[in-house]
């Protein structure tokens, strides 16, 4: 009997380190996050990353301000920016998906984990996600073809985001939803993203 409760403890055991064990994302990011100064109350990546969305995703042509790119490249270079490790793994997430397009071979499990690592730590640095984080997220959901997380995440991003040309439009995409279609209809073939065939 006693051979079957130290059995038993034992996969318990092994069960709660398995489940806190970090991801190589989630090392790597946070030992870059112990050298960054994280300050709860400094806006300044959470901005960057709105007016990145704002230009790239949401805009009708997908392009940064020239201003725009001064700014990321002041962000990342001035040692006295605070929460840069989650400017760097958005960076990181921006280049996977890059190459993955380049090479045409998408990386579904190397984007879940940066995307959840990333959605993580805005929450627990902001207590809120950017709207750029709703839409990687449900561009990686739809990876793993899982429609109902997929739903889940469109329908919160759109309830915080609610102009969100894009989570509105993957929510006709992706879930074949109509409830978005005459007014993406307005903006076909003007919004880069919005290319709806009739």
């Amino acid at each position: 009997m006693s051979k079957y409760i130290i059995l038993i403890s034992l996969f318990f055991t092994l069960t709660i380190f398995a489940q806190t064990k970090k991801n190589i994302i989630e090392e790597t990011f946070d030992k870059i996050k112990n050298n960054t100064k994280v300050d709860k109350t400094d806006s300044s990546c959470f901005n960057l990353t709105q007016k990145m969305y704002d230009e790239v995703l949401q805009n009708e042509i997908s392009e940064f301000k020239k201003s725009t790119i001064e700014e990321i490249k002041d962000y990342q270079n001035n040692r006295k920016s605070k929460n840069t490790y989650l400017f760097s793994a958005l960076m990181f997430y921006q280049e996977v998906i890059t190459k993955s397009a380049e090479q045409k071979r998408t990386k579904p499990e190397l984007q879940r984990d940066i995307i959840n690592y990333l959605e993580k730590e805005f929450i627990e640095v902001y207590n809120k996600l950017p709207a750029i984080i709703y839409v990687y997220k449900v561009e990686t959901l739809n990876l793993f073809d899982d429609k109902s997380e997929l739903k889940k995440y469109i329908d919160v991003g759109i309830k915080n985001y609610p102009n969100s040309i894009p989570l509105k439009y993957y929510s006709y995409k992706y879930l074949n939803e109509l409830t978005y279609k005459e007014e993406l209809m307005r903006i076909n073939k003007i919004h880069w993203l919005v290319n709806i065939q009739e």
